[in-house]
């Protein structure tokens, strides 16, 4: 590898990951904070914050990495052009094509790292997080309830009561007592635990009885059963649905639903926008003497929001069946690219100034001897 290759590479990869640091720090305190408000509703506890955090990781790395790879590349070769690097490496023979190659070997491998989080870990993510919520919501009850307390209910609703709690979450000597307007029932049950019924946490009690009327006297009633199973006013959780974008890249491959075709174009293509953005950079890296490094920042922003949206739109177009899957997400990286690997002025004729050549007076002068 000559002295040039690894210089540029060098310059690559250190702004890269400077700009994946940054990213990746706004992007984890924004998720915390939404995290915390949610916490502070009752809906996840916040021992589990961290864990859901951290599988919050891989997506949001799916949606930056092609941004990172725009602004790493072109604020890494604008710098060559700040330094006026680039002018000697142009005066010493060193074409365009050169950079475009070796952008192109310095995105490949981030192309197949981002090809591996999308196809396989993002999914996997998913569906680790919804697991984590429905197992701290199962939990989340537990922890409110003291064992070999009496512990109210919540508006005067009734009062419950366990003897122990082990580490499973199953409850041992369990009594119960419900009141309500329409009737009043006393629960006791040896063995007793949470368990997930019809999407809400339900309490099931095992081998217990029931005592019904207790207030009223007349209609006293005694009933014994195998298996009880309530919602307590304290724990209404309802579970959370099993989201589509944590169904395998296998079974949306063998799917014939226009909702499933259009994510798996959406994974396919994140790696692929990685190469197009990434060339993009390069191009928009060129820059004058008198522009700053950072002048064309905001417009390259703006190519990424509307990149983006455009991929989101062709999506949600295939999802509702208003475009063929087989035109697919493609027509927007292939336009981009096409304009990454463009050579030429994009400016109008009318746009360039004329050739003008000025005729100066020769003064001829005289060397006294």
């Amino acid at each position: 590898m000559r002295i040039l290759d690894k210089y540029l590479y060098k310059e690559l990869f250190a702004t890269f990951f400077a700009v994946l640091s940054v990213l990746l720090l706004i992007t984890f305190g924004t998720e915390a904070t939404k995290l915390l408000a949610v916490a502070v509703e009752g809906t996840i506890p916040s021992t589990v914050i961290m864990q859901v955090l951290l599988h919050k990781i891989p997506p949001a790395l799916e949606v930056i990495l092609p941004l990172v790879a725009l602004l790493s590349v072109m604020l890494a070769v604008g710098r060559l052009y700040q330094d006026q690097e680039m002018v000697v490496l142009q005066s010493c023979g060193i074409a365009t094509g050169f950079f475009q190659k070796r952008v192109f070997w310095f995105l490949v491998p981030l192309a197949f790292l981002t090809a591996w989080i999308t196809l396989v870990v993002t999914p996997w993510s998913y569906e680790q997080e919804r697991k984590l919520i429905m197992e701290a919501q199962t939990t989340s009850p537990l922890a409110a309830l003291v064992p070999g307390k009496f512990n109210p209910l919540p508006n005067g609703e009734g009062i419950f009561y366990t003897r122990s709690i082990d580490n499973k979450g199953d409850l041992e000597s369990v009594w119960v007592q419900l009141n309500t307007d329409e009737r009043d029932i006393l629960l006791i049950a040896p063995k007793g635990k949470f368990e997930w019924i019809d999407d809400k946490l339900a309490l099931v009690l095992l081998n217990g009885q029931s005592y019904e009327g207790l207030k009223k006297g007349d209609d006293f009633t005694v009933r014994e059963f195998d298996r009880f199973e309530g919602f307590l006013p304290e724990i209404q959780s309802t579970s959370t649905a099993q989201k589509i974008f944590e169904i395998p890249t296998s079974t949306l491959w063998q799917s014939d639903k226009p909702a499933h075709q259009a994510l798996l174009q959406w994974r396919i293509v994140t790696p692929f926008s990685i190469l197009v953005l990434g060339l993009l950079g390069l191009k928009m890296s060129k820059s004058g003497p008198r522009e700053g490094r950072f002048a064309k920042v905001f417009f390259a922003l703006v190519l990424y929001v509307i990149y983006n949206q455009l991929l989101v739109t062709f999506r949600e177009s295939i999802s509702n069946e208003a475009l063929s899957p087989w035109i697919g997400l493609w027509p927007v990286p292939v336009v981009f690219l096409m304009y990454a690997l463009y050579q030429g002025s994009l400016r109008p004729a009318w746009f360039q100034l004329p050739h003008m050549s000025l005729s100066l007076p020769f003064k001829k002068t005289i060397q006294r001897k």
